[in-house]
């Protein structure tokens, strides 16, 4: 699977129009579109999910987290959280897939799709936090883990020139090589004493503008840069990474 196809189903799917347009459907009618009997079992089974799901949360946010420097992702960690998207896939997504799938495809939602959301988020709640509780990770590092796997895998994958060369490095050698072009010919200037003073001041001064720009394009561009170590770790965990995307179920704020 290609990423780009990867990062299609995990950011895009047509959830994001179901829950804008239906969220209130949902509250104020879903469970009356089941009925009374039907409103009373489910409201049941998601206070049962919520509750259990709290304990495993008190459990889980029990462990620290600090935000690695360079923002390098260790492979044991990695393992844990693909475990945790890996129980959420199982337990929920495989059983709602035909119905999201087909949501997705449609313009508008079925009342009847929308009205099982409630039941969908608690269970996908209750998985994440029965996963957490076993892997022994805080909802802050699972966090910070989501934002870091799936955003550097798409800027990997977008941020890249024909030759394999990252756009930021692309910028950054332009930049640097013009700053290099402008020093020299300030250089070349203040050698020659045929050349006016007011020229070379007004060389020295492009060199040391071209400078600064340099400086800070390479600053700019930092939030570009994957780490090399994750580039290599993803690429590794390629294929579980982007099966847990899970389609349009990261739309829901579960």
């Amino acid at each position: 699977m290609a990423l780009s196809k990867g990062a299609k189903i995990a950011l895009g799917c047509g959830l994001a129009a179901v829950l804008a347009a239906g969220a209130a459907v949902v509250v104020v009618g879903g469970l009356a579109w089941w009925g009374i009997g039907k409103a009373k079992e489910a409201t049941e089974g998601i206070v049962a999910e919520q509750e259990a799901a709290e304990k495993d949360l008190q459990k889980a946010n029990a462990n620290a987290f600090t935000p690695p420097e360079g923002g390098v992702v260790q492979e044991d960690r990695l393992v844990k959280f693909l475990a945790v998207r890996k129980r959420v896939h199982d337990e929920v997504y495989v059983k709602h897939k035909d119905m999201i799938e087909a949501q997705a495809n449609k313009e508008k939602a079925d009342l009847s799709a929308l009205a099982k959301l409630p039941l969908i988020i608690a269970e996908l709640h209750a998985a994440k936090a029965r996963g957490l509780a076993e892997q022994g990770m805080s909802e802050t590092e699972w966090s910070w883990m989501f934002g870091t796997v799936y955003s550097n895998m798409i800027l990997d994958g977008v941020a890249k020139g024909g030759d394999g060369t990252s756009v930021a490095d692309a910028n950054r050698q332009t930049i640097r090589a013009a700053a290099e072009a402008a020093e020299q010919a300030a250089q070349a200037a203040e050698a020659n004493p045929s050349v006016p003073a007011d020229a070379k001041r007004q060389l020295r001064e492009a060199a040391e503008r071209a400078r600064e720009d340099a400086d800070r394009a390479a600053e700019m561009t930092k939030a570009l840069d994957v780490p090399p170590a994750n580039r290599a770790l993803f690429e590794k965990h390629r294929e579980e990474i982007l099966k847990y995307t899970m389609g349009g179920l990261e739309l829901l704020p579960f």
